[in-house]
Formats: structure tokens, sequence, C-alpha cells
């Protein structure tokens, strides 16, 4: 069953079946060729699978009781990370050996060869990320060219860089998008993906991390006053709208991470400003809108968490979003 948010590339998947031809057609549509045959305990099995689309993310919880032995093609397109939360499973893969995996692991799913996966009785919090975006996400941010981004291995690079994708995930998939205010605003799920990706970079072996040793050492160029301006001014003009790495680099002809370096350097913090900008966005929407609603103006220029926001909009205009509203 599926259902979504019109407009927005927002959707909903529900799945349950303990028929392996059903599943196999599911795994086929959602990831990838798989055959499944029940495992060698000749338990029957059952599974399940509820998703939310994004665009450029998938974010799933699935659970399958007892035994499924399944062969299945690597995944192609997309960068699917596993979190065990119960239960275990194993992949014997041609690419990268026998992997094991249990309550607490953290893995990509083999992105090369064909591998088989032995599952029993496990509970997983999944994440699907569209493998072109994340490249060139990686070129925009470090300069390193899209086609050039590869995995090089599937597990964490440290037990804190896994605690930190799982926090990550939960945040996103419940704090941010688990607010249905939040879901048609392309401000929030854009950055909702770019909050996954920076941590998928940060917490998998690939050619980002190979470089980032030599890139830290590289001195952080001098940005033109006229280049500062204009970032600033691009910045403020367009708060209301999604605004990330491509724009930046753009903007300055440089990767964006040096890029912010740069303007860091030169006294403009992007974040900083853009925080403002929309605050005082939803300022002037608590103004002009007749009896508006200032969870959802909140949402709007995306603010997740609206505590925060009624906190530091107190701090900046001396009273409540509320009593903005009622003015």
């Amino acid at each position: 069953m599926a259902d979504g948010v019109p407009g927005t590339g927002v959707g909903r998947i529900s799945f349950r079946s303990s028929e392996p031809a059903v599943v196999e057609q599911f795994a086929a549509e959602h990831y990838a060729a798989t055959s499944v045959r029940p495992a060698e305990s000749g338990r029957a099995f059952e599974m399940g699978h509820d998703t939310l689309v994004v665009p450029g993310l998938e974010l799933s919880q699935l659970w399958v009781t007892l035994g499924i032995d399944a062969q299945v093609d690597p995944v192609e397109n997309r960068y699917v990370v596993d979190t065990v939360c119960d239960g275990r499973m194993e992949w014997d893969t041609e690419a990268y050996g026998s992997i094991r995996l249990g309550a607490g692991d953290v893995a990509v799913m083999p992105v090369q060869g064909r591998f088989r996966d032995v599952v029993e009785d496990i509970d997983l919090d999944v994440a699907a990320l569209d493998a072109r975006r994340v490249a060139e996400f990686a070129e925009q941010v470090h300069g390193i060219p899209a086609e050039r981004f590869a995995l090089t291995g599937l597990r964490p690079v440290s037990e804190s860089a896994a605690r930190w994708w799982e926090a990550t995930l939960v945040h996103v998939r419940d704090r941010v998008l688990g607010n249905p205010m939040l879901l048609d605003n392309p401000v929030v799920l854009d950055a909702a993906f770019h909050r996954l990706a920076v941590t998928f970079l940060a917490t998998f072996p690939n050619t980002v991390l190979d470089g980032a040793a030599e890139r830290a050492r590289r001195p952080v160029p001098r940005l033109d006053r006229g280049v500062v301006s204009r970032v600033a001014d691009y910045l403020c003009a367009h708060a209301d709208v999604p605004i990330g790495p491509a724009d930046l680099a753009a903007l300055t002809g440089m990767p964006a991470r040096t890029a912010l370096a740069s303007l860091h350097r030169a006294g403009v913090d992007p974040a900083l400003l853009l925080w403002h900008t929309r605050l005082h966005g939803a300022h002037r929407d608590l103004l002009d809108g007749d009896r508006p609603d200032p969870a959802r103006i909140a949402a709007r220029w995306g603010f997740t968490h609206l505590g925060r926001f009624r906190i530091a909009f107190a701090r900046e205009f001396g009273e409540t979003p509320e009593q903005t509203a009622r003015s």
C-alpha cells in the first residue's frame, strides 16, 4: 500500500507478505533482483516493510520473522545502509567476503557482485540514498569528480562513526520527517538528504575520505569582497527555497567545503545568515497573515523543532510567535 504528499515526491509504502514470490517482486522493485527460499530450518517467514520516500532518499523499518535465505544481485543506483536493531544476518559476498551482522551493527549492502543474504528474526532500520545524488554531493562539497566517487568498504570506519550514523538516521526519520507539517517543505526535504549524505560520507570508507587528510592541509583561500557580498545577498534573497553545496560552489567557483572555510575567514557564516533570514521571514509572515498558525509558519521556513523556534523567536523579537500572531 502506498500514499504520499501530492507534488512533493514524498510517499509512504507499507508491505507485508509471507509468500516468497511476492517478496521477490517487492525486493526487485525496491532494492535488487532477489531469489528467496526458506531458511535451512524449514521454518516459515514473514516480511514487513514500512517506508517513507522523499527526494533522493528512502527510510524504512523492515522486519523478518523467522528465517529467509536469499540470493541477491548487487544493489545499483542506491547506497542501502542497514542498521540491525535486533536479530542477525550474514552476507556471503563475492567482492567483500563474509560479513556477519548482529544487533547494533551497521553496514552498506554490497554494490558489487551477487551475494547470499541469510536472515533470522531480524529488525532493521534501512536508509537508501540515491547513489548519483550522493556522488554529485561529494563533488559539490569536496571537489572530487562525481564519476570518481566510490565506496571502498561496507562497514563504518569506527564504532563512533557507526553510532553517529545511527543517531542521525533516527533524528532525520523521527524528529524531522516524522513531522507531517514538514513533509511538504522542499527546504526541509533537501536538508534531510544533505544531513544524511554528510554523515554517510564520513561514516563509510570511500574515495572522499581517502583524500581528506591532504585536503585539510591546503591553505584556506581568500575570497574577493565582491564574491562574499554576492554570496550573502544570494542567501538572503533565496532563504525560502532549498540552498545547498551546489549553490556555494557555483557562487564562489570552488568546492563548497573550501568556500565555507573561506566565507568563515571573511566573517560570513552561511548557516547562521540563513537561520536569521528565515527567522525574520517567519516573523514577517506572522505579522502579515490572517489568523496565522505559528507551527505551520515555522515549518514553512524550515524550522524542524517548534520549541527551539519559539525560544529563538522570543530572544530575537522580545515576544513569542503566538503573541506576534495576535498583534
